[in-house]
């Protein structure tokens, strides 16, 4: 089962191109978890999570500035070598501020054309949502739905058909599906003896942002029956929390420099990751109200709630270590990301003075020579909280 997990982790691209072919149907990438990934799945259309590699950068430089994510400048990279041509469309999220003006430069890197009635796109190839980031307080919701129905009425005019609220309905129980098996899997991580590494763990999770959610949920079953029965671990290690970085092939990389290390990441806080996946959407309310209620609750470093002195990310981060025992915490974040690093002091702090638990702050430019200087930090830190 975990080879099918695999293959879609590490050949994607070739993976998603085989599903056009059989199906017929459209794809569309996604930058980011504010993305109400249920509107497209109801039109038929498959939704794609966007991420950069591990690749040496060949065509963004001429673009886009040395000092600017270089997870975003990674997958800039990708879009203007050609490699997401396969996409039907793709859609932005003001999600920061690097992030906000991937519609310019994916226009610029990845052009492509789309039918026109009198000069006008009927869809625009690039997708731009205003997400809030303020995700609570008065006129938020309204806010948000306003935007989510106008990406809709792109969708049913790339689609050619009506997305009706039982279609979204429909979507809706697929994705709650979705989320309750990885909140599952994510709920096994925290036993112990420990049974599934951090690693194989990233890759389940990896997959389900490439393909289909209803081949991905019929996997899941089969999985966590395997899971149930399996044998514990020969070497539990260390076990830590991981904070950063995206989900995408390089950051799975860390997972497997932490375990050659003797550890093991039992939980994470990883951008469109557990932020969002490991809980369901409301059905008790109209799909769209439900859609956007789930995504105001996504709890990114880049939002902000009313409380004029927020700690809600150090909750949040609470919540997902709730039931579980950490003996160490690693920060793994791009450089240049003003959003994990604004945060990191604060977190720092809460993580020393309320959970009495050491934290290692890695630095990375998405090369392997910052992989490699991880490497030698993460094993000294680990051999510490060894003692």
């Amino acid at each position: 089962m975990g080879l099918e997990f695999q293959e879609w982790m590490l050949n994607r691209h070739e993976k998603i191109k085989e599903w056009k072919a059989k199906t017929g149907q459209k794809c569309y990438g996604y930058l980011c978890c504010m993305t109400p990934e249920e509107i497209l799945y109801a039109a038929g259309i498959l939704p794609v999570k966007v991420t950069g590699s591990p690749d040496k950068l060949e065509v963004v430089d001429k673009h886009v500035v040395r000092y600017a994510c270089p997870y975003v400048r990674s997958l800039l990279d990708l879009a203007g070598r050609g490699v997401y041509e396969y996409l039907d469309g793709v859609v932005v999220c003001n999600s920061c501020d690097i992030m906000s003006r991937c519609e310019y430069y994916w226009r610029v890197l990845s052009p492509k054309a789309k039918p026109t009635i009198m000069g006008a796109e009927l869809s625009p190839y690039v997708l731009y949502i205003k997400s809030p980031e303020k995700i609570s307080g008065p006129g938020v919701h309204e806010y948000l739905r306003d935007e989510f129905r106008i990406f809709k009425q792109h969708i049913e005019r790339e689609a050619r058909q009506m997305i009706t609220d039982e279609m979204l309905s429909q979507a809706i129980a697929v994705y709650n599906e979705h989320y309750d098996w990885l909140g599952r899997l994510h709920a096994f991580r925290k036993t112990q003896p420990l049974k599934v590494s951090g690693s194989e763990a990233f890759m389940v999770e990896f997959s389900s942002l490439q393909m289909p959610k209803d081949q991905h949920n019929r996997l899941m079953a089969s999985y966590m029956q395997e899971l149930e029965k399996r044998q514990p671990l020969s070497n539990g290690g260390v076990r830590l929390f991981l904070s950063g970085g995206a989900v995408d092939q390089f950051t799975s990389q860390i997972y497997n420099i932490i375990e050659e290390c003797g550890g093991h990441v039992i939980a994470e806080d990883i951008g469109v990751g557990t932020s969002y996946l490991d809980r369901k959407m409301d059905t008790s309310i109209p799909p769209m109200d439900a859609i956007v209620k789930h995504r105001l609750d996504v709890h990114c470093p880049h939002t902000m709630t009313d409380d004029p002195h927020p700690r809600e990310r150090f909750d949040f981060i609470k919540s997902k270590l709730s039931g579980t025992e950490i003996h160490g915490a690693i920060f793994f974040i791009p450089m240049f990301c003003e959003c994990r690093n604004l945060e990191y002091p604060f977190l720092k702090e809460k993580f020393r003075d309320e959970l009495n638990v050491p934290v290692l702050y890695l630095e990375s430019d998405y090369s392997q020579g910052s992989l490699d200087e991880a490497r030698s930090k993460v094993e000294a830190f680990i051999e510490m909280l060894k003692g």
